[in-house]
């Protein structure tokens, strides 16, 4: 009984020291989210790995407009999270070069899907919101994963995700971390899975193709 005291009071004192190394804990995460990876295609995140067969059979997905609209045909879909297996890239041909497709409101319908052990996934309906923006989603992806170390009372690195202007700075060193349209930026490669903010900001593959889709794709727009 003591020896449990001992070790709550530790788990304790560690959360509470704010390291930005110390291990956090998060709520879980949402069954299904959804994001823009262009203006033709969506990548929709599962909590579960995927069976691959039944990941990338489009008759699992439907993508209607959130007033009740037509629906919209999905030429393909692509198990493109290799690490984890727990992200499907939706191609949506008739949205390509349509501006009207950019920040508008779907819902993404996944049914009959099943996990990596064959077992069933709930079917979910998800609302998305088209396109990628600094104000509309990737200031709060920062915020929540990336700004408790690097704003204002302590930007680790000399860099600043808090603000645009600070993710389009540089840190250590003359280079911008964030260079529009490029996915060797510094930013894209240390949020990449397997390096060391992916793993220190908790960030999942959506995470990450949300940071170098904006980056890439949107032209990091405001």
């Amino acid at each position: 009984m003591k020896r449990t005291a001992a070790l709550l009071a530790l788990v304790l004192a560690g959360a509470s020291m704010g390291s930005c190394h110390a291990a956090r804990v998060f709520a879980p995460a949402p069954a299904v989210r959804v994001s823009s990876a262009a203006l033709y295609a969506l990548n929709v995140e599962f909590a579960q790995s995927l069976d691959r067969a039944s990941a990338q059979d489009v008759a699992h997905f439907t993508i209607r407009s959130a007033g009740g609209g037509a629906v919209a045909a999905i030429s393909s879909a692509a198990l493109i999270d290799t690490l984890y297996g727990r992200v499907v890239q939706l191609v949506i041909p008739a949205w390509f070069g349509d501006s009207a497709a950019d920040r508008a409101d779907f819902v993404v319908q996944t049914r009959g899907l099943v996990d990596a052990y064959g077992r069933a996934i709930p079917d979910a309906d998800t609302f998305v919101r088209t396109g990628l923006a600094y104000g509309e989603g990737m200031s709060a992806l920062f915020d929540t994963h990336c700004t408790s170390c690097h704003g204002a009372s302590a930007p680790a690195g000399s860099y600043r995700t808090d603000s645009l202007a600070g993710l389009r700075g540089s840190g250590l060193d003359a280079t911008p971390n964030l260079i529009i349209g490029d996915p060797n930026s510094l930013v894209v490669r240390k949020c990449k899975p397997g390096n060391s903010m992916f793993t220190a900001g908790n960030l999942t593959d959506l995470d990450f193709e949300s940071i170098r889709d904006w980056i890439v794709d949107y032209r990091a727009r405001p």
